[in-house]
């Protein structure tokens, strides 16, 4: 039970401090989740199933989270946890928005909060990126002292083709993933 709690006020915080949304929630949720055990390589699966499975990413990652550290209870609790603080907020935000629509002191901080956001989402992607693109016992520091020797090739080039290819040619991020994941099976496995 205890475990339980402490998912759902893990996962309260990150939903009441998590501004700018999901992505920008995500390097909170990676940084909170290592007290659950979750490691780098347990995220870049939850990425890519994020990409087939439908839901916000936020309460995927703390369903996902949840479930890895105890099971049905702990996704239900770590879910909750994460969807609550935005109703509350939801509820609070509606009742005042036309009072404080044109005040400057929140129209500053929400100018403020824009970029920490941005800054954020980046740190996600970086970190969720290390877990797919370096070769295992690797980090971001053994990139700069050995950069081929670090790097998945066959990742890497995963990568920058679906990565092309999203841009160029706006293939279907799902499509994208399924294809990324056959080829990942035959060639990483």
């Amino acid at each position: 039970m205890l475990l339980y709690l402490k998912l759902l006020i893990v996962f309260f915080r990150i939903g009441a401090l998590g501004f700018g949304g999901g992505y920008a929630m995500m390097s909170m949720i990676i940084d909170e989740s290592a007290r659950f055990s979750i490691t780098p390589d347990q995220f870049a699966s939850l990425t890519a199933l994020d990409m087939v499975v439908p839901g916000p990413i936020a309460i995927n990652s703390a369903t996902f989270v949840g479930y890895i550290a105890g099971g049905f209870w702990g996704a239900l609790f770590a879910t909750i946890g994460v969807s609550l603080p935005s109703l509350i907020m939801i509820i609070l935000v509606m009742r005042f928005i036309e009072r404080y629509r044109d005040n400057k002191i929140m129209n500053s901080f929400m100018d403020g909060v824009k970029p920490a956001a941005v800054g954020l989402i980046a740190a996600a992607a970086v970190t969720i990126a290390s877990g797919v693109l370096l070769l295992p016992d690797s980090n971001l520091s053994s990139l700069f002292i050995d950069p081929l020797g670090t790097i998945s090739i066959v990742g890497g080039a995963i990568f920058i083709i679906a990565a092309f290819v999203n841009i160029r040619f706006k293939v279907n991020p799902i499509i994208l993933t399924l294809i990324a994941g056959v080829i990942g099976a035959f060639l990483l496995a």
